[in-house]
């Protein structure tokens, strides 16, 4: 299936490893530039290496809103127009409530919350000169239930999709759609490392997944690529979970 993404410009933030560089691969793979940031220079390097010459990157991180001026400001230096958006930051750290402190809480605001809405302001006018533009926000599971020892998701990650169906209303009159993804388990290098340590959990993960297994990085960036695609032109306000079946509530 050609999902109409070649030629594309689209930005994907905390791509040089992990969710974020299974959507670049993805999108790549379809024919789209992305430009990719994350905080280190040189896992950002072997990413482009990697990704090939449709890839660009420049380092910036996302919980500091001068960095997200400064990454929008180099996409609009290179390009007229932005097409897709990917906005991703990693999680925030774990911890239960007793542990965390207000310090944990304002980091974890600006990385998951504040660098949601501040690259969204920021790109939103290249956006709009797209004839198809689209945003896609990476959430988790945790929107729709709490996972144990994750506070700081399990609080923050519903105000992104608060301001996902918000912004739904008010920015699809012009054209600009927005949606938001929700990964269960997926098998990125963290997932290995508890893997690795624990695999006695990793079973009982898996024992609880219908589909029996964690997900492929690239079975996530599949999905994304289609929901940022012209081909999800009638898709706009969504949350869609990837998790093998996870989570089973009604709404």
């Amino acid at each position: 299936m050609d999902l109409q993404l070649k030629d594309k410009t689209i930005l994907v933030t905390a791509a040089s490893r992990g969710l974020g560089y299974a959507t670049a691969h993805a999108l790549v793979k379809e024919g789209a530039n992305v430009i990719i940031c994350s905080r280190n220079e040189a896992s950002l390097k072997e990413a482009v290496s990697k990704l090939g010459e449709r890839a660009q990157y420049t380092v910036a991180d996302v919980s500091k809103q001068e960095d997200v001026k400064s990454l929008v400001g180099y996409v609009r230096e290179g390009s007229s127009k932005l097409d897709g958006l990917f906005v991703n930051a990693g999680g925030p750290p774990p911890g239960t409530f007793s542990k965390v402190s207000d310090s944990d809480w304002r980091k974890g605001f600006d990385l998951t919350l504040m660098s949601a809405i501040w690259l969204t302001r920021e790109s939103l006018t290249l956006l709009k000169k797209s004839e198809s533009p689209s945003i896609l926000y990476s959430t988790s599971i945790s929107v729709k239930q709490p996972i144990d020892n994750l506070l700081l998701s399990n609080a923050i990650r519903p105000a992104v999709i608060g301001m996902m169906r918000t912004l739904a209303g008010e920015v699809g009159s012009e054209g600009v759609r927005v949606n938001a993804v929700c990964p269960g388990y997926i098998h990125t290098a963290r997932v290995e490392q508890l893997m690795e340590s624990n695999k006695a959990a990793i079973d009982s993960i898996e024992a609880r997944i219908p589909l029996g297994r964690i997900g492929k990085p690239d079975e996530f960036g599949a999905v994304c690529a289609f929901l940022l695609s012209p081909l999800a032109s009638y898709i706009h306000g969504a949350l869609l979970l990837v998790d093998g079946g996870l989570y089973q509530g009604m709404m």
